[in-house]
């Protein structure tokens, strides 16, 4: 069943001085321990060492202005990917508090094609340059975020941000081969699932089973905005209109 999590309503814990995250998504929600979501919250002027698990594939996205990551700016308009057993610095060398989400795909191997591996202990992706597409299928904008061509070949994880303007929207559909979640960047707007319209706003993450029916439509905001990740990046998208 579709999980919604209310970011608002997820409790913070320290986890270091200056330090507190939000777990929003915990790996055993999933069923498969396939997924991990968290919010870490960073105090002015504090910093953040993080050791990822073996077997793990890890992205951080910075959700606010002023971090620093092993000494190189982090902006909001790119992703780290890091592969697991490394480790990572994070500062936060402005004055107000600092937010970035980190993902990780736990046991990833067993999402990798048979000969694949991950070809790259940390890697940025900047994906302010790539080009704004939009869908042929409904009124929604598309920048890649995750995708072979971005992350050095690795095609366990697609990734986009979605954009869709006021009064845009997607029709029902469902996705067959993969599991996929969306957290919401910016705005609000209604998705339908399970038949019921819900309203999601900044913060919330959705988490969609294989074959989960679904749409979205943005009756609330000049733009709604999510970034949204599939694993394992092969799957297939059926319309509701073409079944």
């Amino acid at each position: 069943m579709t999980l919604l999590i209310r970011g608002t309503k997820i409790a913070k814990h320290a986890i270091s001085d200056g330090v507190s995250q939000k777990l929003l998504l915990n790996r055993h929600e999933t069923g498969e321990s396939r997924l991990e979501i968290k919010k870490i919250i960073i105090n002015a002027n504090a910093n953040l060492e993080l050791t990822f698990e073996l077997n793990s594939l890890n992205w951080l996205h910075a959700l606010t202005p002023d971090l620093v990551l092993d000494s190189n700016k982090f902006d909001m308009q790119s992703l780290r990917v890091i592969n697991g057993g490394k480790k990572v610095f994070i500062e936060n060398v402005g004055n107000a508090k600092a937010e970035l989400l980190f993902c990780a795909v736990l046991r990833v191997s067993r999402f990798l094609p048979e000969g694949e591996h991950i070809p790259f202990d940390n890697h940025l992706v900047d994906w302010s340059v790539e080009p704004v597409l939009v869908s042929e299928f409904d009124s929604r904008k598309r920048i890649y975020l995750a995708s072979p061509g971005l992350w050095q070949g690795l095609s366990c994880v697609k990734g986009e941000m979605i954009i869709y303007p006021e009064g845009g929207s997607a029709p029902l559909h469902h996705h067959e081969g993969a599991e996929h979640f969306q957290y919401i960047m910016a705005g609000s707007g209604s998705v339908t699932f399970n038949e019921t319209k819900h309203v999601v706003e900044k913060g919330d993450v959705l988490y969609f089973y294989e074959k989960e029916v679904h749409e979205f439509v943005n009756n609330q905001s000049e733009e709604f905005i999510f970034a949204e990740f599939f694993v394992p990046g092969s799957y297939k998208t059926i319309w509701a209109e073409d079944v």
